[in-house]
C-alpha cells in the first residue's frame, strides 16, 4: 500500500510514528499535497516524492500541525523561574534549547520568564530549533493572534506591543532567541552546543521508540550536568532514574541531570575474595531488566517481568509506579490507573505514582480527582 510506503519514509525522515497522528490524517496530508502538485493519482505523487526532497519537506510541513501558547501549561516557567531564584550563579551565561519551538511561544515564554527572574537579556541565550519552516518564519515575525494567549496566559504591555489587532513580542525579547532549523534525528544537529536548561516538550509522544532514543541521547550529550530537562506530562516514562532524579515541582515535569559516580577503585580478584554461600537469585533483578526492557521499547515483556516481580513482592510500591507507566505507554489505560492506585496505597506519600495518576486523571477529564491529587503532591512539597 502507496500511504504505507510513504509513513515509512516520513518516519525514516522525523521519526514520525504514524500512530500518534492516525493514518487519516496523514492520508489527508498526502491528498493536500497531491492536489497542490496538480498529479492525478496517489502513485503520481509517490513517485513525485520519491525524486523530491523539496516535496517531502512540503508533506512534512503539512503533517506537523503546530499547537502551542504563550506559557502552555505554566508550571514548568514556574519551576524555571524558582530554579533561576535560588540554584543558578548569575555571574554566568545561561544557555537554554526550546525544541521544537513550532511557532516562538514558547521559546519567548522562557525569555520573558528569565527577566522576571532577574536575568537580564545579557545573561542568557535561547536557542530555538524547528524541522518545520513555515513555524520558524511565524516564530520570528513574532505577531500572534489572541489565540496565542490562551488559559492564564496575560498580554502585559513590557512584553508586547500592540499591532492593529495582533500582538508583537518586543525587541528586547526577541534579541534573546536565536532561530534555526534543525532535525534532532540527524547525526550531530547539536553538535558542540552546550545547555544547562532544554525543554523538549510533547516531540517524543509523536516518535516511534527508535527515534525516541535517538532524541534523547541527542539532548542528554548536549545538557550539563546539573540542568534541567523539562518534557510533557505523557514522556515522563521516557526518562532514565539512573540519568536524571525529578524535581519537586508540582505538574512541571522536569528532570535534573545526575552527575556519575566516581569510578570504583579495582576489584580485588576473584581468587583472593572468600567464596560467598549461594543465595536465591534477589527478584529485584526482574525490576531491574524491566527497566532496561522499557528503555528498549520491548513493553510487554518489561510488563511480564514487572508481574513476576510483583508475584514474589506483593508491597512493592516502586514496581506498581513502573507497571502503570508501561501500561500507560501501551495505552491500556484502566490497568494503568489500578497500578498507580496501589502504589499509592502502598505509600501514601509517593509522589511519582500522585503526579502520574493526577496527569491520567486529567487525560480523562476527571477535573476534580486531579486537582484533589495535585494538592496532596503540594502539600508533601511544603512539609
Amino acid at each position: 500500500m502507496l500511504q504505507t510506503t510513504i509513513e515509512a519514509m516520513l518516519r525514516q525522515k522525523i521519526g514520525l510514528d504514524a500512530n500518534s497522528i492516525g493514518s487519516n490524517s496523514i492520508a489527508y496530508a498526502i491528498n493536500q499535497r497531491r492536489l497542490c502538485c496538480g498529479l492525478p493519482t496517489l502513485q503520481d505523487y509517490y513517485d513525485r516524492l520519491k525524486h523530491s526532497s523539496e516535496e517531502l519537506d512540503a508533506l512534512i510541513e503539512t503533517v506537523v500541525v503546530p499547537e502551542t501558547w504563550f506559557f502552555r501549561d505554566r508550571e514548568p516557567f514556574v519551576c524555571l523561574k524558582h530554579w533561576i531564584k535560588t540554584e543558578w550563579n548569575p555571574n554566568s551565561t545561561l544557555r537554554v534549547l526550546s525544541a521544537p519551538c513550532s511557532t516562538g511561544e514558547e521559546p519567548y515564554s522562557i525569555a520573558i520568564t528569565l527577566l522576571e527572574a532577574g536575568l537580564s537579556s545579557a545573561q542568557f541565550q535561547i536557542d530555538a530549533i524547528d524541522i518545520s519552516q513555515v513555524a520558524l518564519e511565524k516564530a520570528r515575525r513574532a505577531t500572534y493572534t489572541k489565540r496565542a494567549f490562551r488559559g492564564e496566559a496575560t498580554i502585559n504591555p513590557t512584553y508586547f506591543q500592540a499591532v492593529e489587532d495582533r500582538y508583537q513580542v518586543r525587541s528586547h525579547i526577541r534579541e534573546t532567541v536565536q532561530f534555526m532549523r534543525k532535525n534532532l534525528l540527524e547525526p550531530n544537529s547539536l553538535l558542540g552546543h552546550q545547555y544547562q536548561v532544554i525543554f523538549c516538550r510533547n516531540l517524543l509522544i509523536y516518535l516511534d521508540q527508535p527515534a525516541r532514543s535517538q532524541v534523547i541521547n541527542t539532548l542528554d550529550q548536549t545538557l550539563s550536568f546539573s540542568g534541567l530537562l523539562f518534557v510533557g506530562s505523557a514522556e515522563t516514562q521516557q526518562i532514565s532514574s539512573q540519568q536524571y532524579q525529578p524535581v519537586a515541582h508540582s505538574a512541571a515535569f522536569a528532570y535534573q541531570k545526575i552527575k556519575p559516580l566516581p569510578a570504583a577503585p579495582p576489584k580485588v580478584p576473584i581468587a583472593a575474595l572468600p567464596k560467598p554461600k549461594p543465595t536465591p537469585t534477589v527478584s529485584l533483578s526482574k525490576l531491574e531488566q524491566a527497566k532496561q526492557l522499557v528503555d528498549r521499547g520491548q513493553l510487554t515483556e518489561a510488563a511480564q517481568l514487572c508481574k513476576a516481580h510483583l508475584a514474589l513482592d506483593r508491597t512493592n510500591a516502586n514496581a506498581y509506579l513502573l507497571l502503570g507507566k508501561i501500561y500507560q505507554e501501551l495505552n491500556q489505560i484502566q490497568p494503568a490507573e489500578q497500578a498507580f492506585q496501589k502504589a499509592i496505597y502502598l505509600n501514601p506519600n509517593f509522589y511519582d505514582a500522585l503526579i502520574e495518576l493526577a496527569v491520567l486523571k486529567e487525560q480523562q477529564g476527571d477535573l476534580a480527582t486531579a486537582t484533589r491529587l495535585k494538592s496532596r503532591v503540594q502539600r508533601l512539597l511544603n512539609l
